[in-house]
């Protein structure tokens, strides 16, 4: 079996493709059914490369049948997927090296990576080995975060004792009031019996008030720290994390996930130990009356504990399927949401309406067949339950009639019994809240597991001031190991000098500065600057010292002025405004409706292209960076614009060493040297008007070409 990362309608979704010794099966999140053919029906595999991904179909006399869509990322566990398979369907018997390999290789997983705790393979989807991620050691793991709380929970056990002590001793006086104050009109007997039953119920309020709310703080402290944890975490995670996980994927990690854990750590813990405690003291206390009532009582307990473990096994897949079902509708969300604009300019609103419910409605589905689980199980351990009442009213009525036993023993017995039957039933239903709570600490811990590919050390140094000197050394890289964008590129840009990177598009100009800027490293070479290779230092101290100023704007939701600032968030108003007048932004800004305190609302819509380009470019000019990365700075806005724009981005540049991309190669007119990179390679190096100068040279056949396009538009507008 090798899974997949598309479904068989083209979309990204978890599926298999399984062979046995008789049958090829595929299944996927696409559809409810599991597509088969027999390999006898099979005439030959094939694996066809389409855009962008691979295909798998058996052909049959007949037809044509897909059994797996996959990305680059699974082409080799495929490969070697069908090494294995491909025997089986020609009928032989041999295994050749190549099958055997893979035959091995589709055991550890298809993956190159190896747990370390338990030497099994670790799957690339999510990072972390699946085994080392089970239940009892999840929860386990859970649990050990009590530790820094010892004194709080040590509390709570002291008065979760006293109430279950003060609780169970309310039948034991109205034994008493039944068989002994009644009978013999003891008044005084009487009076303090009462007065120990309004004192059961004063202590039992008081005693839960304050254990209520000493759980209910631990519960919120426990996750609080939990979820601070993990959103730090995120944060230290590398973009290729963020790559291969959807936005509502990580915020259901941080949301959801935490908030069922806070159910279960507040809510579930503290109600196992209760009932687990009480069926303790009524148990003893029932054998201590009538050891032969008390066994009555007991038989349909083991009932109840079967039909709770067949139900826990039944559901737990389906949990999974549930959570992750509500994952591509957050998913969804955290796409089509802050698109609205598109949406609505492209009327494509019924297409995304379509698209939730068909989610949605498969995520109700999903819930409702667990569910139906529940219902079938909820009333059959209530009818087991009251079951057990009838033979305790038949049995121990017989034995009161007889006089084997006195009728305030029976009754206090029917008393203990209804504590019995609550604790139990409720921990029979513990499984759905532990299963939940299982879950959802295994997709936090799957984050939390997850190790960021650029890797910080503890005996990385901190950069020091940096001059400016940039050397990309030899340097190959690919999002895609198989693919590599950059190819052994080498060039050196001196303090002070403007480089221009021109190419086509995936010639690798961006890839160059993700690199340079550390959010990925590289697969082969080094990046220096000035002689220190910057993986020795630690990222943050880097990045400080860097100033980015990209193609797509960013403005997080807050004022104008904090947006500039958040470089550099204990700036005074007069170094934002000194910032704002040197980026050609403060004319525009004091004419906004709060000046520098207008909300730019999310992602900056309220503003447009233009106004947040020129924010960007104030943020990093108040940040006062010693390299300056420039990413299509200029891009999508109109000529006035980009003068105003180029304006203040010069007086940015002046002083700095600077590496700019731009669409438009006149704006690399400043530049001191221009590096034109083609499929990852460097094919020219050289000023403007030594490149132009060249009959046959890439970069001359883009301008004119970009020129010849101007004049087109010209024409047409």
């Amino acid at each position: 079996a090798v899974g997949t990362d598309m479904m068989r309608n083209g979309m990204f979704g978890q599926g298999w493709f399984i062979a046995t010794d008789r049958r090829l099966l595929a299944y996927d999140d696409s559809t409810d059914g599991i597509v088969q053919t027999s390999l006898t029906d099979i005439l030959r595999l094939e694996q066809r490369e389409l855009p962008g991904c691979f295909q798998v179909q058996a052909y049959t006399s007949d037809r044509a049948v897909t059994l797996a869509w996959y990305s680059r990322a699974r082409r080799d566990p495929f490969d070697r997927a069908i090494a294995v398979v491909s025997p089986l369907i020609e009928g032989a018997d041999r295994k050749d090296e190549t099958a055997e390999q893979g035959r091995a290789d589709i055991l550890n997983g298809g993956e190159a990576l190896v747990c370390e705790s338990c030497g099994k393979p670790i799957p690339r989807r999510i990072g972390v080995c699946p085994d080392c991620l089970d239940k009892r050691r999840i929860l386990l793991r859970l649990l050990q975060r009590v530790k820094p709380y010892r004194a709080p929970v040590l509390a709570g056990l002291i008065l979760l004792l006293l109430l279950t002590v003060v609780e169970m001793s309310q039948p034991v006086l109205i034994k008493i009031l039944v068989d002994n104050v009644i009978p013999d009109g003891d008044l005084a007997l009487f009076t303090w019996v009462i007065a120990g039953i309004v004192s059961i119920y004063l202590f039992g309020s008081l005693f839960t008030g304050l254990r209520s709310y000493l759980m209910a703080w631990f519960g919120q402290k426990v996750v609080y720290d939990l979820r601070a944890e993990l959103y730090e975490h995120i944060q230290a995670l590398s973009l290729e994390f963020f790559d291969r996980k959807g936005t509502g994927w990580v915020m259901d990690r941080v949301t959801s996930d935490t908030t069922n854990l806070q159910d279960f750590v507040s809510e579930g813990l503290q109600d196992f130990l209760r009932d687990t405690m009480t069926l303790f003291v009524i148990i003893t206390i029932m054998f201590i009356m009538n050891w032969s009532l008390a066994l009555m009582t007991l038989i349909p307990a083991p009932m109840v504990v079967v039909l709770t473990v067949f139900v826990f096994r039944r559901t737990r897949r389906l949990w999974h399927a549930i959570w992750r079902k509500r994952a591509r509708m957050s998913t969804l969300l955290a796409d089509v949401l802050p698109g609205v604009r598109v949406i609505k300019a492209f009327n494509r609103e019924q297409h995304e309406i379509e698209r939730f419910d068909y989610r949605s409605r498969d995520f109700m589905q999903t819930s409702v067949r667990a569910q139906r689980t529940f219902s079938i199980f909820n009333p059959a351990v209530s009818f087991i339950t009251a079951m057990g009442f009838v033979m305790i009213w038949g049995y121990g009525g017989y034995q009161a009639i007889v006089g084997t036993v006195t009728l305030g023993t029976l009754i206090a017995f029917i008393s203990y019994l209804w504590r019995f039957y609550g604790p139990l039933t409720n921990l029979s239903r513990l499984s759905l809240r532990l299963q939940r709570a299982a879950t959802a600490a295994q997709r936090v811990f799957e984050v939390l597991d997850s190790q960021p590919s650029v890797q910080i050390t503890d005996g990385q140094c901190q950069m020091p001031s940096i001059a400016g000197q940039v050397k990309f050394k030899h340097v190959t890289f690919g999002y895609d190991p198989d693919s590599p964008v950059l190819k052994d590129l080498s060039f050196t840009v001196e303090p002070g000098e403007m480089i221009g990177l021109v190419g086509k598009s995936g010639a690798g100009k961006s890839t160059i500065i993700n690199l340079l800027c550390r959010f990925y490293d590289v697969d082969e070479g080094s990046i220096e600057i000035d002689g220190i290779d910057i993986r020795v230092v630690e990222p943050g101290s880097l990045r400080t010292q860097l100033g980015v100023v990209l193609q797509e704007t960013f403005l997080f939701h807050g004022t104008v002025g904090e947006n500039i600032a958040y470089g550099n968030p204990g700036a005074e108003l007069v170094d934002i405004v000194r910032a704002a007048k040197a980026a050609n932004a403060h004319d525009f800004i004091i004419r906004l409706p709060d000046g520098y305190d207008t909300m730019a609302g999310e992602r900056g819509q309220r503003l447009s292209l233009g106004e947040r380009q020129r924010i960007t470019i104030a943020r990093v000019i108040l940040k006062d960076p010693r390299i300056l990365i420039l990413d299509e700075a200029t891009s999508s806005v109109d000529t006035e614009t980009e003068a105003a724009i180029r304006e203040g981005l010069h007086r940015l540049i002046h002083g700095r060493t600077t590496i700019a991309i731009a669409h438009r190669f006149s704006t690399l007119s400043d530049a001191d040297r221009l590096i034109v990179l083609e499929h990852g390679k460097i094919v020219e190096i050289g000023s403007h008007e030594e490149l132009m100068a060249k009959d046959n040279g890439l970069f001359r056949r883009l301008c004119n070409l970009q020129n010849e396009l101007n004049r087109i538009v010209a024409v047409g507008g």
